[in-house]
């Protein structure tokens, strides 16, 4: 292959990483409003009509995880394919890699094949990373700074809308979920670095 035959590559290379930049971004954002929401509780608490403000946060939280409920549905084709394109070319690199590599030895080839499947596992943890952690403070982390008010310190309104806060958490759980399609979290990674093990597995049981 010459140099040149290289360009044909840049647009797809270009939109994988465009694609995992846009995931990036919008994750980091929620994520940071959840913390920054998460941090300004006390000072809600402390204020001279705390149950007000509570209720305010409680509509701003659910519809931060409505906004990220729509996030996934409305990327869910984009998103999905792209997660099989991803899981396609790691499994179809690290197989080639591993025969190539257990048949003729290392080389230039093999080595590129291993970047290749390093680089789309690496797009792979960005995306489910991120959307884990925007999902775990929204949730667990949002919840356990309302579990941990003095409950007793409080007004019965104020009291109220501490459980109400918490069945809102309940009833809208912060996942990013592609259209019902699979939810994406630190567990898809590790499926798929099941599938390329059992493939090679597979290789070396028929050699």
């Amino acid at each position: 292959m010459l140099f040149w035959h290289t360009f044909g590559y840049y647009h797809i290379l270009a939109m994988l990483n465009g694609l995992c930049a846009l995931w990036f971004i919008n994750c980091t954002a929620k994520g940071r409003v959840a913390t920054w929401m998460a941090q300004n509780l006390h000072n809600a608490l402390e204020s001279t009509d705390p149950a007000s403000l509570l209720g305010a946060y409680r509509d701003l939280w659910v519809d931060l995880s409505h906004m990220m409920q729509q996030l996934g549905r409305a990327y869910s084709g984009m998103y999905s394919v792209y997660c099989l394109l991803i899981l396609l070319t790691t499994i179809v690199a690290s197989y080639g890699s591993v025969t190539e590599t257990m048949d003729q030895g290392l080389s230039f080839k093999e080595a590129g094949l291993f970047i290749v499947a390093f680089y789309c596992m690496t797009l792979l943890y960005i995306i489910c990373n991120e959307a884990h952690h925007a999902s775990r403070k929204m949730g667990p982390e949002f919840r356990e700074r309302l579990l941990n008010v003095n409950l007793s310190a409080v007004d019965q309104r104020t009291r109220q809308e501490v459980h109400m806060f918490l069945t809102a958490i309940d009833k809208n759980p912060p996942i990013m979920n592609l259209n019902g399609y699979v939810n994406v979290n630190r567990k898809l990674i590790s499926s798929v670095s099941s599938i390329n093990s059992l493939d090679s597995t597979i290789h070396e049981r028929k050699l």
